[in-house]
């Protein structure tokens, strides 16, 4: 016999046992998992195509740069000019104009390296030192009247960019016995029914971090072949306009890193900025008393959403899935019309995979074989750093 419990003044926390008192069950289950995916809902409704195989490609067309920087410093007199890129698009007779030290120089012969050899003190100019990291204006080739130089051919070379389709599955199960099953919240088949729009939510979410991190690859031996497709970060992390706050996010700064933005894309007049809440509460409280204009100029907390940058006006996007210590300094700016969405098939539910008389367990699965395309790198940007 078990020894009794011996209290002194009986209530309900003490007197009935847990499994004596009635359940008093809410009726209503509540969900606390919003629809947080705004660069697929955004893109999906701008840019979206379907693909035709596991791989999808496309072209980019440069142009030819106007401007270079020195790499290595040259003398007044110097005769030699090494750049870090695009030394062979400097062909025979281009003009090299110095903003710094306002002196000129011309290109000898058409270059085949990053090493240019170069007559200073053109162009009625007086040569001065060129420094590593001056920038130089390239302009059209200078020839005399006669000239009949067929070697100052360049041209450039378009760019493959491809990325892979990833064939994507998520699945939940449930037995057909308890799917038969009434509860307090319905009657047969409405656990499966909770389970389906619990999945549902999962696979958004996960799809959507999936167009941010993930990562192009392929591995495998046909047909058992996988492939994952490269996300936002495989292509901007480390890119041309990539900037790292290192906790020093300031209003200048992130002004500085848009004026970077236009100067390198000044076809660009609006574009979109898809920042974490941590992210876009700071700059909310740079600018909530700035507006002096507006009768909302002294409302505490004002919601900014529009951030004008000179010739820029970008539109703040909250993401909300971006609230971890390293994503909550994340942003980006994306140019809608540089990234598309590209379907071999489209999410598609599947349910009962297996019929009744296969399997006593009901599987319901959610499938899709979707991929991303980033055109143009430079046309988009990320930010971390911003905690």
């Amino acid at each position: 016999m078990p020894i009794p419990t011996i209290i002194g003044t009986g209530g309900s926390g003490n007197l009935p046992t847990t499994n004596e008192l009635p359940v008093d069950m809410s009726k209503k289950k509540y969900s606390a998992i919003p629809y947080v995916i705004p660069l697929t809902a955004i893109s999906s409704r701008l840019s979206k195509d379907p693909a035709h195989n596991f791989r999808v490609d496309l072209q980019e067309e440069h142009a030819m740069p106007i401007t270079v920087e020195v790499a290595v410093d040259v003398a007044a007199d110097g005769t030699t000019l090494v750049v870090p890129n695009y030394g062979m698009s400097l062909v025979k007779g281009t003009v090299l104009t110095n903003p710094r030290s306002m002196d000129a120089a011309t290109v000898d012969s058409t270059p085949t390296t990053n090493t240019v050899t170069i007559t200073k003190s053109a162009c009625g100019t007086t040569g001065a030192i060129w420094y590593a990291g001056d920038p130089l204006i390239v302009t059209l080739p200078a020839v005399s009247e006669i000239d009949e130089d067929l070697t100052r051919g360049a041209s450039v070379q378009d760019t493959n960019v491809y990325n892979y389709t990833q064939l994507c599955k998520l699945q939940f199960n449930i037995s057909r016995t308890a799917n038969a099953m009434s509860s307090h919240f319905g009657g047969p088949g409405s656990k499966r029914a909770q389970l389906k729009r619990q999945k549902f939510e999962e696979y958004l979410k996960k799809s959507e971090m999936m167009r941010i991190v993930g990562a192009r690859s392929t591995s495998g031996t046909a047909p058992a072949t996988t492939r994952t497709m490269g996300g936002l970060t495989s292509v901007l992390y480390d890119g041309t306009l990539f900037m790292d706050f290192s906790a020093g996010f300031t209003e200048s700064g992130f002004d500085n890193w848009l004026g970077s933005y236009a100067d390198l894309n000044p076809d660009k007049k609006r574009v979109s900025f898809i920042g974490a809440p941590n992210v876009l509460r700071q700059i909310n409280y740079w600018l909530k008393d700035k507006i002096r204009i507006s009768p909302n100029a002294q409302r505490f907390g004002l919601n900014i959403m529009q951030y004008f940058n000179g010739p820029l006006d970008i539109d703040l996007i909250r993401h909300p899935l971006l609230v971890d210590k390293v994503t909550s300094g994340w942003g980006f700016i994306i140019d809608w019309e540089s990234i598309m969405l590209k379907e071999v098939q489209p999410l598609t539910y599947f349910p009962d995979a297996k019929s009744v008389g296969e399997s006593e367990v009901i599987y319901d699965i959610y499938r899709e074989l979707t991929s991303m395309l980033i055109a143009n790198e430079s046309c988009h940007a990320m930010m971390v750093g911003a905690v």
